[in-house]
């Protein structure tokens, strides 16, 4: 039996006259438009960064030899190069050994281009807050199994000076021991996307710019946390790691949603991640 949908069941289902949420929006047919030459360029220089095996500190040819080798106009070199440095894998030096030369790209980069995205949504903070307590815990429980006696060295040393800190007027130096303890967790997950997604979370999860802060009394909570996540980690126990992960986690958001409830409701502000 066929089964009517009114329009009024349509707007619903799209979200505009309902609770529900609304459905990704359908594919547009449209005549492909050409791809700027820079484009392209920086594509082919980035392919020839990984075929030739090249490393951060590794310079990449002169422009002169970019524009020979590439047989192209010295603008649309210099345009890729950009397009490469915006992006964090080429840093342009300046002075007598200037030129450009291969970076490491960091998280921060990934991060602004999600909240890019999510300031133009209106996503509220508190949406960061959920995906980052569904995938910490799993990141965690990978790093028990695959991390490294420098790595656990250097998350109790993050816990040592943290203690240091408890009573600082100002956090901010808390925050970056804070965002490094994860970083690390992060990184011995060996898993490379994990690695990039918890990083930039981390970037956006710092709190501040929505007016979130620690109180000597939740540094105290954040240090015992750190504190247990890493016994877990010593001793490999992957499901101990995630569910202390997880607890910890939960904690803080229910901190933040005690204290700061205004705060979880605003949409993070966008910021330039290049060079200025």
């Amino acid at each position: 039996m066929a089964t009517h949908v009114s329009g009024d069941n349509l707007r619903n289902q799209n979200g505009s006259g309902g609770d529900t949420a609304p459905l990704p929006p359908r594919p547009v047919r449209s005549v492909p438009k050409p791809v700027k030459s820079s484009i392209l360029l920086a594509e082919t220089i980035l392919r020839d960064i990984v075929r030739e095996g090249m490393v951060p500190g590794d310079a990449l040819p002169p422009e002169k030899v970019m524009v020979d080798r590439y047989d192209l106009g010295r603008a649309t070199v210099r345009e890729a190069l950009r397009l490469l440095e915006y992006q964090g894998a080429v840093q342009i030096r300046q002075g007598v050994n200037g030129g450009p030369y291969v970076q490491e790209p960091d998280s921060g980069h990934f991060a602004s281009t999600i909240v890019f995205l999510l300031q133009l949504q209106r996503t509220p903070f508190e949406s960061i807050v959920e995906v980052r307590a569904a995938i910490e815990p799993m990141i965690c429980r990978l790093a028990a199994e695959r991390i490294k006696e420098p790595a656990l060295i250097e998350l109790q040393s993050t816990i040592d000076e943290m203690n240091g800190h408890v009573d600082d007027d100002d956090d901010a130096y808390f925050r970056g021991l804070n965002a490094r303890f994860h970083n690390v967790v992060a990184w011995s997950s060996g898993n490379t996307l994990f690695r990039y997604l918890a990083d930039s979370l981390l970037d956006i999860m710092d709190g501040h710019v929505v007016g979130l802060s620690y109180t000597p009394r939740t540094r105290k909570g954040v240090i015992a946390a750190h504190q247990t996540i890493t016994e877990a980690l010593h001793t490999g126990n992957g499901q101990a790691a995630e569910d202390r992960m997880r607890h910890h986690l939960a904690k803080w958001e229910e901190y933040a949603t005690m204290e700061f409830p205004a705060a979880l409701r605003q949409v993070v502000p966008w910021s330039w991640p290049g060079p200025r």
